[in-house]
């Protein structure tokens, strides 16, 4: 047994591709940290009404972003390690600048369509919900170029420049914010603390805009072709649909129960899953470094070379997921009274989500390979399948068993997802994606 294990140890130090997800997972396990501390200090300080608020807005801004990137944060782990190991830079810096005009055009258009809406017919919103919104929309270019500038740090293979800022920095200075606001008295409401993280994004914004300047490749001009662009604009559009419907899915139990229970029902729920950021952020982490590695092979045509990829991947995806949901489980109680004696009632659900993480990683990454194939229907048939049961499931038993039934229902969507996903991608792509726990794989050289 301690030799298999040291085996496998082994094979994960040396692949190069894994090691860069442990280098992102690293990151994103202090930004679990960073970002806990954050929901606890906005739990204790805020009215748990006002917190819900802030949960429920926030939820539908994650899901609203990959409308406004126009799809180019996908994109962008498809084109531009293709073209940089096929040294086709003039096509990689004209890339770049699509995307930067096109995800600039899109969000400031879907802001002020919602300004626009605000005015002329505040009564359809829900006054509490009124002004946050409009904070929010001003902000909403900030966000998406943020998403893209993500996006486009991936594509290179810079995972610390990725994460740090998004998930480090900014939780860092919206606490600072909160620090700020509370020793100047003021009413920490849903509409403060969402001005606060507009402004902490301006700053994290303006880094990684500077550090990205630095690093980019220089002295190429983007490419004149207009063909060219207006593939690249089409390419990332086609995979709109598919990806907002694959954020939707990750975020619907929280926005299905925005609908169905209270703010304060809702925001138990978040606490269960913020909790379970551990296990989120080992299946993030390797989703950064996946759909890069599987370009590259597409682009090497390497067909054996990328299913070793995707079973390499699956398999520390798989089994990273199941201690790091163990050891969430094992401190649930004590984490959830961080937040306050209110969310341990949430137990329940830290439970049944940790199995709905389990069940998840047992696909790993296989929506990232569809998105490098460029096979947007069957992304969007898949995550379709998805969403639609998750809402069956979420109008069935949450009416009957509130905030446990929403977590019961993403166990159950998980378990469908997996043989859809299985099959489907299979016989599409002849690629398997299921992880095979007991398999080992040669390392990456």
């Amino acid at each position: 047994m301690i030799a298999r294990l040291r085996r496998k140890a082994l094979d994960l130090a040396g692949d190069a591709a894994l090691r860069g997800a442990l280098v992102s997972i690293s990151v994103r396990i202090a930004a679990a940290f960073v970002g806990l501390a954050l929901q606890i200090l906005l739990a204790r300080l805020m009215a748990l009404e006002d917190y819900g608020v802030y949960v429920i807005l926030w939820t539908w801004v994650s899901v609203a972003g990959q409308v406004g990137v126009l799809g180019f944060y996908d994109s962008a782990a498809r084109f531009i390690p293709r073209y940089g190991r096929r040294q086709k830079h003039a096509h990689l810096a004209g890339y770049l600048a699509t995307g930067f005009r096109a995800v600039v055009t899109g969000s400031g258009l879907l802001a002020v369509s919602a300004l626009v809406f605000l005015t002329v017919l505040p009564d359809l919103v829900d006054p509490a919900f009124l002004l946050p919104i409009g904070v929010l929309a001003l902000g909403f270019p900030v966000l998406a170029l943020e998403s893209y500038l993500i996006g486009v740090a991936r594509g290179f293979g810079w995972y610390a420049l990725s994460t740090i800022p998004g998930y480090i920095l900014r939780p860092a200075l919206i606490m600072i914010g909160v620090g700020v606001a509370r020793v100047a008295d003021l009413n920490l409401t849903a509409t403060t603390v969402l001005t606060i993280v507009v402004l902490a994004s301006i700053v994290v914004l303006l880094v990684q805009a500077l550090i990205l300047r630095a690093r980019l490749p220089k002295g190429e001009r983007p490419t004149k072709n207009r063909e060219r662009r207006r593939f690249w604009l089409l390419a990332s559009v086609l995979m709109m649909p598919a990806m907002t419907a694959e954020e939707l899915f990750v975020w619907i139990d929280v926005l299905i129960l925005g609908f169905l229970v209270s703010p304060d029902e809702a925001s138990l729920y978040f606490a269960a899953q913020r909790s379970l950021s551990l296990a989120a952020f080992v299946q993030y982490g390797f989703m950064l470094v996946a759909a890069r590695g599987f370009s590259l092979s597409l682009a090497s045509a390497d067909r054996a070379g990328l299913q070793a990829r995707i079973t390499r991947s699956t398999n520390a995806t798989f089994w990273l997921t199941i201690p790091s949901v163990a050891l969430t489980l094992i401190a649930g109680y004590p984490l959830l009274a961080l937040f306050g004696r209110a969310f341990l009632a949430a137990y329940p659900c830290l439970v049944l989500l940790g199995l709905a993480y389990i069940i998840r990683a047992a696909t790993g990454q296989a929506s990232e390979l569809l998105v490098v194939q460029g096979r947007y229907r069957l992304s969007l048939a898949i995550v379709s399948v998805s969403v639609v049961s998750c809402l069956a499931a979420m109008f069935l038993l949450v009416p009957l068993y509130g905030i446990n039934g929403a977590a019961a229902a993403m166990v159950l969507v998980q378990l469908l997802r997996l043989v859809v996903v299985t099959s489907l991608v299979y016989r599409r792509t002849g690629y398997w994606v299921l992880v095979r726990p007991f398999t080992r794989v040669a390392p990456e050289g």
